[in-house]
């Protein structure tokens, strides 16, 4: 699947905002310019 879509990144500091306030984490990974990336979102257990 490819997209190009352009933005802010407004929507990624709000899931951020909200993951680390419920005691998560997110973060991204790519592996070089014009490759992707990939955005992770790790919650706790409950």
């Amino acid at each position: 699947m490819k997209r190009e879509i352009k933005g802010t990144g407004l929507g990624l500091y709000i899931a951020k905002r909200i993951v680390t306030d419920h005691g998560g984490k997110v973060w991204a990974e790519s592996p070089g310019e014009g490759k992707g990336s990939k955005f992770f979102v790790k919650l706790r257990k409950i």
